[in-house]
């Protein structure tokens, strides 16, 4: 079976490989910090998540990471120049999440194409404020990309 394809350069195997965890969760918070980075502050945003299913790895029924940058995207923000999705309140999505990092940060796998907007029970790669589907963003239903990631961890 090929693999599956999100947008023309990543495969769901691809950030499958990448990620640590995989999630389907509705987020439920996003909430702007400061953290230390080698010395030195740095904008963050602590997301949480309420998890409905973990198809990579594990973890509670509230999952909480920090990502650099801020939900509110100035020009010099460091999440907006790494091209980092916002995550907001209210959305599900599904996110294929890296490992943290020494500083506690992390963020999705393949430059963005590891988020996918849900709606029912059908996913989008997300652009990257997180509320609308990338242009030209296939529609992939949810079990394909469940039945992809189960077949790439076997």
């Amino acid at each position: 079976m090929a693999p599956l394809l999100l947008g023309a350069t990543f495969s769901v195997a691809e950030l499958t490989r990448g990620s640590e965890r995989i999630f389907r969760g509705r987020c439920v918070a996003a909430l702007s910090e400061t953290v230390d980075f080698k010395g030195r502050p740095l904008q963050a945003t602590a997301y949480s998540f309420n998890v409905s299913e973990y198809l990579k790895g594990d973890g509670p029924r509230t999952l909480s990471f920090r990502q650099a940058g801020t939900p509110f995207r100035a020009t010099n923000d460091l999440g907006r120049i790494a091209g980092l999705t916002v995550f907001e309140p209210g959305r599900e999505y599904v996110i294929f999440l890296r490992p943290v990092s020494k500083a506690g940060l992390t963020s999705a796998a393949g430059r963005g194409k590891g988020v996918l907007l849900m709606t029912g029970e059908v996913a989008q790669v997300s652009d990257a404020d997180g509320r609308a589907p990338a242009p030209g963003a296939e529609r992939i239903a949810y079990e394909a990309i469940r039945r992809a990631v189960r077949q790439v961890l076997e």
